[in-house]
């Protein structure tokens, strides 16, 4: 991760949410084994499980915690309950959690727009309250990659013009905080979408050269390079290229593999390994040379109750499963973090 924030370069992700009951992964047990990893950052979904963070930061992780949307609307009118309740987590935690996330894709077309008039307020009121209480804590926005209004080619990117305006408004606030720009990735996603016009092999770090992408003198071997630098463009090309990029969400579901063929064991490990890889590499991408990407691998577990409105695909992205196993990609062989 970037040196002045983070404690490594590769982080997981770790939600309790949508698993039933009965399969919830006990905060010690998720603790133990995600230090197991040799991971030493972990990227929460709310602010309020404490047991969590506590059991997390025995182990000496540092957590990412998150204001889920539906709070954004009370910090954007400075509900002073919900900012107090906020800041003392960030407060009593405050060697632990290095940064917080306002919001979760709240952007994402979905929503219908719900959320995009308390986006900017919210942060801001988040931000005023961590300085008024004399905390480091920075604070960011996790993304969706649709905020690009075109990615290709690269050197073609641009935001969506009806969010344009809130985006910048968000990185004025990061860049004053010596911040991060963070968004999320999912080249399985649009594999799927586009499988006429997106090569598997490109998604999975291994194309051959007839499957590259070039633009102009730029050459792209795999299309996570590719949305990297074409939101890398689209932000320099608004004054805010000096943010690093973070990638909060990345991964590949291991299941089904009946309903969608790409969904495999065998995949999900060829990617999160070359993923994890590339981004401790320190080559960066064609734009923007030797640099660590930080990343957090979605997810350390299956959540069996998520919703799956966009696919069956969605409660199958844990490296383990809901029984607190590792999947052991390709029968043997498990991740090397």
């Amino acid at each position: 991760m970037n040196a002045s924030i983070f404690s490594s370069t590769i982080g997981v992700n770790f939600s309790n949410t949508f698993q039933s009951t009965g399969k919830q992964v006990s905060a010690t047990t998720a603790a133990t084994q995600i230090k197991a990893t040799g991971v030493k950052a972990v990227k929460m979904f709310t602010y309020n499980q404490t047991d969590c963070i506590s059991a997390f930061a025995k182990e000496g992780l540092q957590v990412l915690v998150d204001i889920p949307n539906g709070d954004l609307k009370a910090c954007a009118s400075h509900d002073t309950a919900t900012i107090s309740a906020i800041i003392k987590v960030l407060s009593d935690y405050s060697t632990t959690i290095p940064m917080i996330c306002v919001g979760n894709e709240p952007l994402g077309s979905w929503w219908g727009k719900k959320f995009t008039g308390d986006l900017v307020n919210a942060l801001k009121n988040i931000k005023n309250a961590i300085i008024a209480k004399g905390l480091a804590t920075k604070v960011t926005v996790p993304f969706n990659y649709a905020i690009m209004g075109n990615s290709y080619p690269p050197s073609a990117g641009t935001f969506n013009g009806s969010l344009k305006n809130t985006i910048l408004d968000v990185c004025a606030i990061l860049k004053e905080d010596n911040s991060v720009f963070m968004v999320n990735v999912y080249p399985f996603i649009t594999q799927k979408n586009q499988p006429k016009n997106v090569h598997l092999d490109y998604c999975l770090f291994t194309a051959g050269e007839k499957h590259w992408v070039h633009d102009g003198s730029y050459t792209y071997k795999n299309i996570f390079d590719a949305m990297y630098d074409a939101l890398y463009v689209a932000l320099g090309n608004n004054g805010y290229g000096s943010l690093p990029i973070v990638i909060g969400e990345a991964g590949w579901p291991t299941e089904p593999t009946a309903t969608y063929s790409t969904a495999t064991k065998a995949n999900a490990r060829t990617f999160n390994q070359h993923l994890i890889n590339h981004c401790k590499s320190g080559n960066g991408t064609p734009r923007n040379l030797n640099v660590k990407i930080p990343c957090f691998i979605f997810e350390m577990y299956d959540e069996d109750k998520k919703l799956t409105d966009a696919g069956l695909f969605e409660q199958h992205w844990g490296v383990y499963g809901y029984n607190s196993q590792s999947k052991k990609y390709e029968a043997k062989y498990s991740l090397a973090w």
